[in-house]
């Protein structure tokens, strides 16, 4: 049974504060630096943390079963170009990221950040595209 992931990015949208997390990612396959500056960021908070930023991608990563690449375009150097906005993905996750915090915010009004009734994985379940449900007659 997969573990049901916390949508880190509306956390990470509500609460930036925690300490950093200078280490490399072994499973997103980038170096995390030690004073970022984040390009692009257009649904994230200006002052993200690495470590928010990062944890918010990794649960990505296995929210939908996908890597890096899915959303992030290679650049000129074959290296993934974290800023660009070449793969249309990369626009779809910030549309999904929209939707999740306005049902949240909408429908479940919850005091505590950690807690969130709908993220990611409550549709993809580990899927790139989510699954279709059965409806009943």
């Amino acid at each position: 049974m997969r573990k049901n992931i916390p949508f880190l990015a509306i956390l990470l949208l509500s609460f930036s504060v925690l300490t950093a997390f200078n280490q490399p990612s072994k499973d997103v396959g980038y170096e995390i630096s030690k004073n970022p500056t984040f390009k692009n960021l257009k649904v994230f908070p200006k002052n993200v943390s690495e470590e928010h930023l990062k944890a918010a991608m990794e649960s990505f990563n296995e929210a939908l079963g996908v890597k890096c690449s899915f959303c992030h375009a290679p650049g000129a150097d074959n290296k993934l170009d974290f800023a660009s906005d070449a793969n249309p993905h990369k626009e779809t996750a910030r549309a999904m990221m929209k939707m999740t915090m306005g049902i949240n915010k909408k429908y479940f009004k919850t005091k505590n950040p950690a807690e969130f009734a709908v993220n990611c994985a409550t549709c993809h379940n580990g899927n790139e595209k989510p699954v279709e449900l059965e409806r009943g007659e």
